[in-house]
């Protein structure tokens, strides 16, 4: 099994989420493979502006609470507007 953390924004919400995805994966399958997604650091002012430092902590946040809490995790970094190419790295990371 494979859960991949798609989540948009760079709100608090996307640390709940991630949170909530951890939780509910340990809880129905610890075993579960937990990939999460998201930009280059150097790419997220292009994508969302404002408040850059606060975006890459909650990035972190949620890939450290996937590494911490997780058997199985990875944590992919993929270009923005990149799509193909991001399809692929989560294809062969499965």
């Amino acid at each position: 099994d494979v859960v991949v953390h798609f989540v948009g924004g760079f709100t608090e919400q996307r640390t709940m989420a991630c949170e909530r995805l951890v939780r509910e994966s340990m809880r129905v399958n610890k075993d579960a493979l937990q990939i999460t997604v998201n930009p280059l650091d150097e790419e997220i002012g292009v994508i969302s502006v404002g408040a850059v430092t606060q975006k890459k902590e909650r990035i972190r946040a949620c890939e450290e609470m996937v590494k911490m809490n997780c058997v199985h995790s990875m944590c992919l970094r993929i270009e923005c507007y990149r799509e193909d190419e991001g399809c692929e790295k989560i294809k062969s990371t499965i």
